[in-house]
């Protein structure tokens, strides 16, 4: 992944003509993260078998892209230049999603199974589909912009790290969209209660920090040809967004944390249910 050696990998080139152009890149994930959220929360055993068999497709490539950075070189030289720390914080990436993809295949089969219909709109016991939808559809949407965000402090100025900083920014943009349509959805439909005032207090800062992500990476650089007003005028832009997504992965550690603790260790299987089948 590379710029340095002359880009003489055929990941490099095929990463370079993949991320040329930004909209077709964020499309591209937004369709991937709409179609996983669609299908594991459809009624059809092979729809879900499908959607799980996607999600750990999609995780097993962004592994992948993680090792390539290392097999190249990539990382050994973003370390000699200083930028360890986002190294390890990929490193450590690759080991969860690891982990993660071990999960979703170990679950596939799991998937065989009936499951109840959900209703459009939100009720007071479950989340109705369009929430699962827009949760889902977020979650894998953060899961992509997370690396992105990362390689741009790893990879070398050139045309490759200029298609990171444009995918890590259309993808952002899709979130905040979605966080958008949740939040008014929320209001016009309201769904079930957090469950204790921790949930509730990580829920708002979810929500939070992605608004302020948001705020922060905003600058006068054109977005799909838009130009973006300056935000939080005097404050250093990528040393606020590099800290709030710091305290962002914090966040939503605690919430999948939160979540696998009641389904596994408390045996609390209606949590996870009221929003995914």
């Amino acid at each position: 992944m590379s710029d340095r050696g002359g880009d003489a990998t055929l990941a490099a080139v095929v990463a370079k003509a993949w991320l040329r152009h930004q909209p077709g890149m964020t499309l591209s994930y937004l369709l991937l993260a709409i179609g996983i959220a669609v299908l594991l929360n459809l009624g059809n055993r092979w729809a879900r078998l499908f959607g799980q068999a996607l999600a750990a497709i999609a995780l097993y490539f962004n592994i992948w892209s993680i090792w390539l950075a290392v097999e190249d070189g990539t990382f050994a030289a973003a370390t000699a230049a200083g930028e360890g720390a986002q190294v390890l914080a990929l490193q450590g990436m690759g080991v969860v999603g690891a982990a993660g993809l071990l999960a979703l295949l170990w679950w596939l089969p799991r998937q065989w199974r009936a499951a109840d219909p959900v209703a459009a709109r939100n009720g007071r016991a479950a989340w109705g589909q369009a929430s699962r939808l827009l949760h889902w559809a977020s979650a894998v949407l953060m899961l992509a912009a997370l690396p992105l965000g990362l390689f741009v402090a790893v990879l070398p100025a050139g045309e490759l790290r200029v298609g990171f900083l444009d995918g890590h920014i259309g993808v952002g943009l899709a979130i905040l969209a979605l966080l958008i349509a949740r939040l008014g959805w929320q209001l016009a439909s309201p769904g079930p209660d957090a469950p204790g005032a921790l949930a509730r207090l990580n829920k708002a800062a979810l929500y939070g920090l992605l608004i302020a992500l948001a705020l922060a990476a905003a600058s006068d650089a054109p977005v799909f040809g838009i130009p973006l007003p300056a935000a939080l005028a005097g404050l250093p832009g990528r040393v606020a967004h590099q800290f709030l997504s710091a305290l962002f992965v914090a966040a939503f550690a605690a919430h999948a944390g939160a979540v696998i603790w009641h389904h596994f260790g408390l045996r609390d299987r209606a949590l996870i249910r009221r929003m995914l089948r």
